[in-house]
């Protein structure tokens, strides 16, 4: 199975053959107590066996997409060998938000940019598609809920309150209504979360721009991550990234990527933020203070993705597979189910998890 590849340090990646070869070079980082900590700055799944030391190999099959959180060098030459292998490169700050991407041009298809368009500019199409996405959103944060009232949680007030949002999804006449239905939804959520977690965390509410404390940190790094794990699966099922449906398509956004991973933050991101604050993998020491904002350590980076793509690739049973899948899988068959609406016309839900 191909493999997300992550990059934590400065590094240079350069073709060599059918290989892809690393070479750490100075690292500029600025995190706070990190500088001496780290032997190894490349995240790998276990089953990719990689040579000790500064410079690394890997073959291209292994790679479904890089990420670069850091500063990353390389030349036209590899852009070239990463489109004609369909993996695509994404570019994070230390901060951890997405700054750029690079999308392989052999994954596209007129049939369904007309499709995708025609569907965005129908306003009846457009806001059915957006009533799917929330309402399958707000499912998904029910479960969570949920799970955790049934461990003990005083949760019932707030799973009341959400479920009545959830029953106005249906009346509502606009895009904007969504919006508002779904803002309210989120609110009570986040409120929530201080009693899912095992002890008091300092988390009063979801604070993006900038985040100011560690959950907020770890909330819109991990979004970010799931940003670029649909992205992947955005650009394996032929559909535009860039034509969203409850996000507005503008200059520079992908609004399809968020639109989908509304659907899967509170499976992925959520649950497992919930498991590393309860279970006590990071606490608030492992991040640090910068002109008043919550950063991430490069260690804790390391430690935070390494944990997602455990609950990407960790396997569920869904409807019409014989088989357990990955998360991954399941965001390509949302994906494939929406494009067959776009195209054939057919009758779709996007994925509503049943625990």
């Amino acid at each position: 199975m191909k493999q997300n590849l992550f990059l934590f340090s400065d590094v240079q990646v350069v073709r060599k053959q059918n290989t892809l070869f690393f070479n750490k070079i100075i690292d500029n980082s600025d995190d706070e107590g990190d500088l001496n900590l780290l032997k190894e700055d490349y995240l790998f799944e276990k089953d990719i066996l990689i040579p000790s030391g500064d410079k690394k190999y890997m073959p291209v099959e292994n790679i479904e997409s890089i990420t670069a959180i850091g500063s990353t060098h390389f030349n036209s030459r590899l852009i070239y060998f990463l489109s004609r292998n369909s993996i695509p490169l994404y570019i994070m700050s230390r901060k951890g938000s997405l700054l750029g991407t690079f999308l392989p041009a052999n994954n596209r298809s007129a049939t369904t940019l007309i499709s995708q368009s025609l569907a965005f500019d129908d306003e009846e199409k457009r806001l059915l598609i957006s009533s799917k996405i929330i309402d399958a959103t707000a499912h998904n944060t029910l479960q969570n809920l949920q799970y955790y009232k049934n461990r003990g949680r005083n949760l019932d007030e707030t799973i009341s309150v959400i479920e009545e949002l959830r029953n106005e999804i249906q009346y509502a006449e606009s895009i904007e209504e969504l919006f508002g239905i779904e803002g309210y939804i989120k609110r009570n959520y986040y409120d929530s979360w201080t009693e899912i977690f095992n002890y008091p965390v300092n988390f009063y509410s979801r604070r993006r721009k900038p985040p100011i404390d560690f959950i907020n940190s770890m909330i819109s790094f991990g979004n970010a991550i799931l940003y670029t794990t649909v992205l992947n699966q955005i650009v394996q099922t032929k559909l535009y990234p860039e034509i969203g449906f409850m996000h507005s398509p503008g200059e520079n956004k992908l609004s399809l990527a968020y639109d989908i991973a509304d659907i899967f933050k509170p499976l992925i991101v959520d649950r497992t933020i919930f498991k590393i604050i309860n279970k006590n993998i990071l606490s608030e020491n492992n991040f640090f203070r910068k002109n008043n904002i919550c950063l991430m350590k490069k260690e804790t980076k390391k430690i935070f993705v390494s944990e997602l793509e455990t609950k990407i690739l960790s396997k569920i049973k869904i409807e019409n597979f014989n088989v357990k899948v990955t998360y991954k899988r399941v965001i390509r068959e949302s994906l494939y189910r929406l494009r067959k609406f776009l195209t054939e016309g057919e009758k779709f839900e996007f994925f509503k998890s049943k625990w």
